[in-house]
């Protein structure tokens, strides 16, 4: 198939991670990605923030975001916490969740961070050789906070990483199981990674778990997932840890660009804040109906997720799979293959709208009934 091994080439070149639209277009020399099942995000949030930019910017704003400075982390903050309902004090904004996860790794100076399998590799690439992965795969049932806080100290690690709910796996652990981990004896350091908890059916309870006043504890949070924003690169830290403020505040300057900040303003708007909430609620609905479809699949294994993503399972299921699925249907899903602790038999797909979840249950079914 013409564009097949073009593909899988590109796989091999991005590494842990999905090749960018980009990549895609000029390895192949067009735009096979009609529907993005790969990249994380809520269509309809997107939608809103797309229409509230379309109203902002004109020639003379254009000119002014490219030609001036952008405002610091301290004004970015502010607007932030307007959504996130915590106090901008205690918070850092980064060019992405990614540039906060470093900021904790080294301002931590973390000499042996326990890190779940399977999760987000940024984890494990930004510390070679200060990790231990998990002895439990966080696909196995009746896992919980106390089995990691156990393994952890038996590894004698200095921190933990939980991504609450778990990318790839969309598990997650209730909060008052991450309390526990949080109050542990052992002096261990825990981070939250919560750049899925907007996702999660009990949100309000576990907001809860912010108020936690510890400073061995840390959260980070990329925003590009529930507002549906990867382009624009926002995400912060948020810690009791001014130790910890004040290494990542030394590293902002200039960090973010205008749009980022002009995207941080909306959330200073009542109505801009209502409508995530009604886009939220939708797309969770919308969500949860495709997981009910997903399990109709006899070949396929769906496990249960509290994020935006739903991780599957067949013996159908390959890298040459995936990319298929692209060139024939336009439809861009995650393979497992470079994943710690999955395989190429594991995909992720992630929740899009109600129309496009369909049509990929119509794809999927043919791609599937073609490999059978």
């Amino acid at each position: 198939m013409e564009g097949l091994e073009t593909l899988i080439k590109l796989k091999k070149e991005a590494g842990n991670h999905s090749p960018s639209l980009k990549m895609i277009i000029d390895g192949l020399g067009y735009d096979p990605v009609k529907h993005d099942f790969c990249f994380l995000s809520n269509p309809y949030a997107t939608r809103n923030v797309v229409s509230k930019l379309k109203e902002s910017i004109n020639s003379e704003s254009i000119n002014r975001l490219v030609e001036s400075y952008p405002a610091d982390t301290k004004y970015v903050a502010n607007n932030i916490a307007r959504i996130e309902d915590v106090d901008p004090s205690f918070m850092v904004v980064g060019n992405g969740a990614v540039q906060c996860i470093e900021w904790v790794c080294e301002g931590w100076e973390i000499k042996n961070l326990y890190i779940p399998k399977p999760t987000f590799s940024t984890y494990y690439e930004l510390l070679p050789n200060n990790h231990t992965l998990s002895t439990f795969n966080w696909l196995e049932e009746g896992i919980s906070a106390k089995d990691f806080l156990d393994d952890a100290i038996q590894h004698n690690c200095d921190a933990i990483v939980i991504i609450n709910p778990n990318n790839p796996s969309g598990t997650f652990f209730k909060s008052e199981e991450l309390l526990n981990l949080i109050n542990n004896d052992a002096g261990i350091k825990i981070i939250i990674d919560e750049s899925f908890c907007h996702f999660l059916t009990d949100f309000e309870d576990y907001r809860q778990v912010r108020k936690v006043n510890s400073k061995n504890l840390v959260f980070i949070k990329s925003l590009a997932k529930d507002f549906g924003v990867a382009g624009v690169r926002l995400g912060y830290l948020y810690t009791k840890d001014t130790n910890l403020l004040n290494y990542a505040l030394k590293k902002t300057t200039w960090n973010l660009n205008n749009f980022a900040v002009l995207v941080s303003e909306f959330f200073k708007n009542n109505e801009f804040r209502k409508e995530y909430w009604k886009a939220r609620k939708k797309y969770l609905s919308d969500r949860d109906e495709f997981f009910k479809k997903l399990k109709q699949f006899k070949e396929i294994k769906t496990f249960p997720s509290q994020a935006n993503f739903f991780l599957l399972h067949s013996e159908h299921f390959s890298e040459k799979f995936v990319f298929k699925l692209l060139i024939n249907s336009g439809i861009y899903i995650r393979t497992m293959s470079d994943k710690v602790g999955l395989d190429q038999s594991f995909v992720r797909v992630a929740c899009r709208t109600k129309e496009e979840n369909d049509f990929f249950l119509q794809e999927l079914n043919k791609e599937i009934r073609s490999s059978c």
